[in-house]
């Protein structure tokens, strides 16, 4: 009877290769981004200034000299990055709660344990905060003006980033995968 429960285990969890998986990823982005531009073009007066007013003052000042035009775009520009922080943000707390994103719930693909059995909230966060955590330690460097603190979540950036290459290896987990000991899987 284990043998069986097994097999059916092993045959649910097939595992999602690296096309799917970017495929997944540029949904994603996609989604971001345009609600991300569009909260910051609704909202991100309000947003930008307590995210990155301290910087917006900074640049205020700095670039006065060059015409209040370039300023204005400046101001924009912090604006939509406000939006697409927050939306951002929204990515990490999909994953971390149903181990899925915009794009793989489009994709019918989830994160799951390595024998494809559904993950514990606590794996599924610790997952979601291995993949998003720098982009969130970042932000927080960013607000407050700590450049070493960006710094360490650019190391972080791009040691996930070559680790999402791991995936054409035969157990097709990415680094995070590996270290939370999940997979992605189709549902």
């Amino acid at each position: 009877m284990s043998e069986v429960n097994n097999l059916s285990i092993e045959d649910a969890n097939e595992r999602v290769g690296f096309w799917t998986r970017l495929g997944a990823y540029c949904i994603d982005i996609v989604i971001v981004m345009v609600t991300g531009v569009l909260l910051g073009v609704f909202v991100g007066d309000h947003l930008a200034p307590i995210l990155f007013g301290e910087q917006m003052a900074q640049f205020d000042v700095l670039y006065s000299q060059l015409g209040s035009q370039f300023s204005d775009i400046m101001i924009r520009t912090f604006e939509i990055i406000s939006g697409t922080s927050i939306t951002g943000l929204t990515l990490f707390i999909l994953e971390g709660a149903m181990g899925q994103s915009y794009g793989k719930l489009m994709l019918k693909i989830k994160n799951t344990n390595v024998d494809g059995s559904p993950a514990s909230a606590q794996t599924l966060w610790l997952r979601s905060f291995l993949k998003y955590g720098a982009s969130l330690v970042s932000l927080i460097g960013s607000v407050l003006g700590l450049i070493f603190i960006t710094t360490l979540a650019s190391l972080w950036s791009l040691v996930i980033f070559v680790g999402f290459f791991l995936v054409f290896m035969d157990n097709r987990q990415t680094i995070h995968d590996m270290i939370a000991k999940t997979v992605v899987s189709r549902i």
